[in-house]
């Protein structure tokens, strides 16, 4: 598998997610360019291209909820997750988890309207688990892995409190994390 890595392909990833302007958690989320709103679609929409070559084994889902006021989250902000699910062949109870974060930041935490681009922190971990995902949607492997995306990491790790609370919930067997995080 690993001749399949495509090199050109991370750049090109990291290069889409600067392109945002900003991703910040506090930044637009309805401008289809600009923000976190254009950053978390065009991924999701990226993803399902590369579950479409799993035969039906990967999903991918956008599990979102509404963060109240908190610690640097100043308004009720929705915070999105994007998660690809490839199901394992032989053990899909045991799950495994490849995540980087797509949001980004500037110096001051609470500034959503300049640029801040995040090709390292965190485009290049959101590239990884980007390109993981494609490759593996073509291979059956024993146990389930998820490729996730979340956001709301430099106001807080809201987003990944929120998928593993929710992976809690259900009961899921996470044997493995990967967090892809400079």
């Amino acid at each position: 598998m690993l001749n399949q890595i495509d090199v050109s392909r991370i750049k090109a990833i990291i290069a889409k997610l600067v392109s945002f302007g900003t991703r910040h958690t506090l930044s637009n989320q309805t401008d289809p360019l600009r923000g976190i709103g254009a950053a978390r679609d065009w991924i999701a929409a990226e993803m399902r291209q590369y579950a479409a070559a799993s035969n039906g084994r990967m999903t991918v889902e956008v599990p979102s909820y509404v963060q109240v006021p908190a610690s640097r989250i100043p308004t009720d902000t929705v915070i999105s997750n994007i998660v690809a699910t490839l199901k394992g062949a032989e053990e899909s109870n045991r799950v495994y988890i490849i995540s980087g974060h797509y949001d980004s930041r500037v110096t001051d935490v609470m500034n959503f309207m300049d640029d801040a681009p995040g090709a390292d922190d965190d485009g290049s971990g959101v590239a990884i688990s980007m390109e993981l995902a494609r490759i593996f949607a073509t291979h059956v492997p024993k146990a389930t892995i998820m490729f996730a995306v979340v956001a709301g990491e430099e106001q807080g790790l809201y987003g990944s409190n929120f998928m593993a609370k929710t992976l809690k919930a259900a009961g899921v067997d996470v044997q493995g994390m990967l967090d892809n995080d400079i």
